[in-house]
């Protein structure tokens, strides 16, 4: 009888240390997420970005499309996808394309899924911006 007392304390206090243990584990593991990027989502953005030619139309035809305007004239337009999150496809991917025609991607942390990369106050150019992004810890991918 105190046998089966016993197991079936144990039982129980261990039920309930492991089951809030289990799940702040796997809340820590769902909540890292990754900076990986995915090159076949980059891959969809570019060929979606392509059919802009100017930041504006491209915002108005997608909200989700982040737009980057530089003191001197030049801009950028682009989409990312935030880093949070293990079940987001592609956490860390940001496809830009810009005033000059190119079209560039990065693989990084991306906080909150608006924002293209670099990080701080209107850029003063676009090699201003892209200085930004490899600062911030960004690398560019060659897609094929």
């Amino acid at each position: 009888m105190r046998r089966r007392t016993f197991r079936r304390v144990f039982i129980g206090c261990a039920a309930i240390l492991v089951l809030p243990c289990g799940f702040l584990g796997f809340w820590i593991a769902a909540a890292g997420g990754s900076d990986k990027g995915s090159p076949a989502l980059a891959a969809e953005w570019r060929n979606d970005l392509a059919r802009y030619s100017e930041p504006d139309a491209a915002h108005s035809a997608d909200p989700e499309i982040i737009v980057v305007r530089c003191r001197n004239g030049e801009w950028a337009f682009g989409r990312s996808k935030d880093s949070h999150g293990m079940w987001r496809r592609g956490g860390g991917t940001v496809v830009v394309r810009d005033s000059a025609g190119r079209t560039r991607v990065y693989f990084g942390h991306v906080c909150g899924g608006y924002e293209l990369g670099a990080r701080g106050s209107e850029p003063l150019s676009l090699d201003a911006y892209y200085k930004g992004m490899a600062e911030s810890g960004f690398m560019e991918h060659t897609l094929p």
